[in-house]
């Protein structure tokens, strides 16, 4: 990833992304309006920032609407501190933002309004410790309002996952080899089906574990 000044950020467009952004006045601005859990705009160049290291809920899954919420709480129209901006691999701009010397990065991830994503920086050791606080306490996107292993419906037991790395969606009937390593998480977009016709109808294939024996295309969560 390429390292940014923020004071020297002129007009660029980064090789590879097509994406062109405007300058940065200071490393201090204000922010004009958040646009979902992880990720706002600043109010003097209408640049977008996104979070460095988590990965918030989409709006229309579970806990994002109050991922979003949250994030208004702690932003909207504060003045915002941005640390160690990079251009990620999808050509987006991402900083550590602090609030008052407060990492709003790890504030997200501890609450369970994000999950922790690794990445090198100077951030990581917080961050990676604000996850264990919120999965060992089943918080937020951890709590069982988006976390399960054991199907609300025993009738409905077919595992939904959405694989992040490759952004499949793939189903695992209960005879499936790892079916019972697989942890939904609809805060991730998994969900849970009656039968493999819903599943299908839904955007997911059959795991390719399950007709193979060996996990090649999911990885457990």
């Amino acid at each position: 990833m390429k390292k940014l000044g923020l004071a020297v950020l002129t007009a660029a467009t980064i090789a590879g992304t097509g994406m062109a952004f405007k300058n940065f006045v200071n490393p201090y601005e204000t922010v004009y309006k958040i646009a979902d859990g992880d990720t706002f705009i600043l109010e003097n160049n209408k640049q977008t920032i996104r979070l460095f290291g988590i990965d918030a809920p989409e709006m229309n899954n579970c806990y994002g609407p109050e991922s979003y919420a949250r994030l208004d709480t702690l932003l909207k129209k504060r003045k915002v501190q941005l640390k160690e901006p990079v251009v990620d691999k999808f050509g987006r701009i991402v900083a550590l933002v602090y609030v008052d010397g407060k990492l709003i990065n790890e504030t997200m991830i501890k609450e369970g309004y994000a999950a922790y994503r690794s990445e090198p920086g100077s951030g990581k050791e917080a961050m990676k410790a604000a996850h264990e606080i919120a999965k060992t306490n089943k918080i937020g996107i951890y709590s069982k309002i988006c976390t399960d292993e054991v199907p609300p419906d025993p009738k409905c037991a077919i595992k939904g996952n959405h694989d992040l790395d490759r952004d499949e969606y793939l189903y695992l009937t209960p005879e499936c080899p790892y079916y019972s390593l697989v942890t939904i998480r609809r805060f991730e977009g998994d969900q849970w089906f009656c039968n493999p016709s819903d599943a299908q109808k839904a955007g997911f294939k059959l795991s390719s574990a399950c007709g193979l024996g060996t996990n090649r295309t999911l990885l457990p969560k």
